[in-house]
């Protein structure tokens, strides 16, 4: 969030406070890079998610929701490589000659690509999942074979809705990182890019949003 709010306050002072507008790009710059050096634990996990299954996000009874979270966890446990690969070059250029640092980048992103995909896929089916068992509530108050109490099916009831919601969110944020995402996917990403910074960077900067919301109202509930 904070990389992306420093480039939207440098791009809107830009021209008027240029000494703001540039520390604040360069800033935004500093975080960008500073975002690799954050992801360098990210490989343990994915392959933890490959190993557990975890990636899933709990037991389900669609087989499906299992198979599309080891699919995301081997996705990011190949795509933490080639972004790690892509970052050395770009701060240790001179020792690594023969490294394509823009096209392991690409590759990595083309890994994320079929994360988003499969974790879009994933929540869906969990919200189709949780409609049933909201429909079954409804129809009913029997959950492990005994009555529900009304508190008891009514607070069931407001973690189902709940999870619908919060699976929403998650769909929404890989919405608006797609499009980035396609574009930085692409060979010729940084020389001649799909996408315009502005578009990608607002598109990133809007799934933030969503983030931070989503956290939120992960921790009210």
């Amino acid at each position: 969030m904070l990389q992306w709010t420093t480039w939207l306050v440098s791009r809107i002072t830009k021209g008027k406070y240029e000494d703001v507008s540039s520390s604040l790009r360069k800033l935004y710059t500093e975080l960008s890079m500073m975002r690799y050096v954050l992801r360098l634990y990210g490989f343990p996990t994915a392959i933890e998610g490959i190993r557990s299954g975890s990636w899933a996000g709990g037991p389900w009874e669609d087989k499906r929701i299992r198979k599309l979270g080891k699919i995301m966890a081997w996705s990011m446990a190949a795509y933490y490589p080639l972004e790690h690969l892509a970052w050395a070059k770009w701060t240790m250029p001179k020792l690594m000659p023969k490294i394509d640092a823009n096209r392991f980048s690409a590759w990595s992103c083309r890994c994320w690509s079929v994360y988003i995909v499969a974790e879009l896929l994933c929540s869906w089916l969990k919200i189709k999942e949780l409609e049933k068992r909201l429909c079954i509530l409804k129809e009913g108050s029997v959950q492990n074979n005994r009555i529900l109490e009304d508190g008891e099916k009514s607070n069931e009831n407001s973690v189902i809705l709940h999870s619908i919601y919060m699976n929403k969110l998650q769909i929404l944020r890989d919405v608006f990182f797609a499009a980035p995402c396609i574009n930085w996917s692409m060979n010729q990403w940084a020389t001649n890019p799909w996408l315009s910074e502005a578009w990608c960077n607002g598109l990133s900067f809007a799934e933030a949003v969503v983030c931070i919301h989503q956290s939120l109202c992960g921790l009210r509930f």
